[in-house]
C-alpha cells in the first residue's frame, strides 16, 4: 500500500465541485423567471499521474463542463479544483496563464477549434512562443517534428485548416495540445465527429503520445467501446454527479449502478443474431432537467429498483467490494449492510 504521507498529489482533482448557471426567461406575459442550471453538482474526482481516466454518460450529463472546469475554462461555483496539489479555484487569468502549458484540451470539433486565418505552422508554434519555450527558429523545428509524430507531412505547415480532412484536423488539434509538453490533457469527445475508419487511428495516436510524453488523460466519451479500449479507469456520470467508478474490468464486467447496467445493455452487438435477440433497453424516459430542484436519488424516476429511501436521500459514492470500485446506489448500500450484518 502506498504511504499516504509520501504519495504524490493527483495531477487533477475536483473536490465537492459545482458549476452552476443562472438562466433568465420571460413568459408570454413578460414575467421574468430565473432558474439555476446545476451542470456539475458536487463531484469528487481524482486523475492520477500517468493514467487515462474515461468519463462517460449521456449527452447533457455534465461531462464536458466538468472537463472544462478542471482546466478552469469554466468558472467554479462551489468546491475546489486542484492541479498537481495547487488550488486553481480562486486564481485569475494572469495567474492561470503560466500553468496553461501543463494542462491542455482537445475539443470535439477540430475545425471550430482551429483559427481558420492561421496557417497550421503558426497555430502549432503559438503555444511555444506564448510560453517562451522556443525561439521562432526553434519553434519551426519543433512544429515539423510534431507534425511527423502525429502522422502528417511537415510540408503541410503552410496550409490553412480548410485544406485538411476531419481526421487530419484532429491530428493537428492533438499536436497543438501536446507540443508544449503538458502533463495533463482533457480530450472532449475527440473522435465522435470522425469517420469510424479514422477513429481507431486517432485512438492509437492518443496511446502513442501517452507513452511518448508521459501524459495523463481525462478522456470524455459516450462510446463505451472506445472507453474500454483506452481507459485505465472509468467514471460514469449522470445528471451532474459521478454514480460509478472503477477499472474497465470491474465497471464493464460487474456494473453495480442501474444506470451503468442500462448503458451497457444498450450497446449494440456486432453479431446480427445476438443483436436481433437482444432484450429491450431497460433505460426508459429522459433525465430530469438540471434546472429542477432534485430531492433524493436523481436516477430514481428511471430506475426499476427504486426504494422509498431513494425519494428522500441522495446516495453517496461508496466502495463496492474493494477500494478500486465504487457506486452511488442505495441498492448496493442495502446489500452491503445485509452482508455486513450476516458476518459472525
Amino acid at each position: 500500500m502506498t504511504d499516504p504521507i509520501n504519495a504524490a498529489p493527483p495531477v487533477s482533482e475536483a473536490i465537492a465541485l459545482k458549476v452552476q448557471y443562472q438562466t433568465r426567461r420571460r413568459n408570454w406575459r413578460g414575467q421574468l423567471s430565473i432558474s439555476t442550471v446545476r451542470a456539475v453538482d458536487g463531484v469528487d474526482l481524482r486523475v492520477e499521474q500517468g493514467e487515462a481516466l474515461a468519463l462517460v454518460g449521456e449527452s447533457g450529463c455534465g461531462k464536458s463542463t466538468l472537463g472544462r472546469a478542471l482546466l478552469r475554462l469554466e468558472q467554479v461555483s462551489e468546491g475546489a479544483v486542484r492541479f498537481s496539489g495547487k488550488d486553481l479555484t480562486g486564481l485569475d487569468q494572469s495567474l492561470l496563464r503560466p500553468l496553461r502549458r501543463n494542462m491542455q484540451m482537445v475539443f470535439q470539433d477540430p475545425f471550430s477549434s482551429l483559427n481558420p486565418r492561421m496557417k497550421i505552422g503558426e497555430t502549432l508554434a503559438e503555444p511555444l512562443l506564448v510560453h517562451g519555450l522556443a525561439t521562432r527558429a526553434e519553434a519551426r523545428a519543433r512544429v515539423a517534428e510534431m507534425l511527423e509524430i502525429v502522422g502528417l507531412d511537415p510540408a503541410v505547415a503552410n496550409r490553412h485548416p480548410h485544406a485538411f480532412s476531419g481526421g487530419q484536423r484532429q491530428r493537428i488539434a492533438i499536436a497543438r495540445a501536446v507540443i508544449a509538453r503538458p502533463s495533463f490533457v482533457v480530450a472532449d469527445e475527440p473522435i465522435s465527429a470522425l469517420d469510424i475508419s479514422v477513429q481507431a487511428q486517432i485512438l492509437d495516436l492518443f496511446e502513442d503520445l501517452k507513452e511518448r510524453f508521459a501524459l495523463t488523460y481525462l478522456f470524455i466519451s459516450h462510446d463505451l467501446a472506445v472507453v474500454r479500449h483506452i481507459a485505465d479507469r472509468v467514471a460514469v456520470m449522470y445528471l451532474g454527479r459521478i454514480v460509478e467508478e472503477g477499472s474497465p474490468e470491474t465497471v464493464f464486467g460487474n456494473p453495480v449502478h442501474p444506470y451503468t447496467q442500462a448503458l451497457l445493455a444498450a450497446v449494440p452487438s456486432p453479431d446480427p443474431v445476438r443483436e436481433r435477440n437482444r432484450p429491450e433497453p431497460v433505460l426508459r424516459g429522459e433525465p430530469p432537467s438540471p434546472a429542477s430542484r432534485i430531492v433524493g436519488c436523481r436516477f430514481r424516476g428511471r430506475c426499476a429498483h427504486a426504494m422509498p429511501i431513494c425519494a428522500t436521500s441522495d446516495p453517496a459514492l461508496a466502495r463496492v467490494g474493494d477500494n478500486k470500485h465504487s457506486a452511488a446506489c442505495f441498492l448496493h448500500h442495502h446489500e452491503a449492510r445485509q452482508q455486513q450484518a450476516a458476518l459472525p
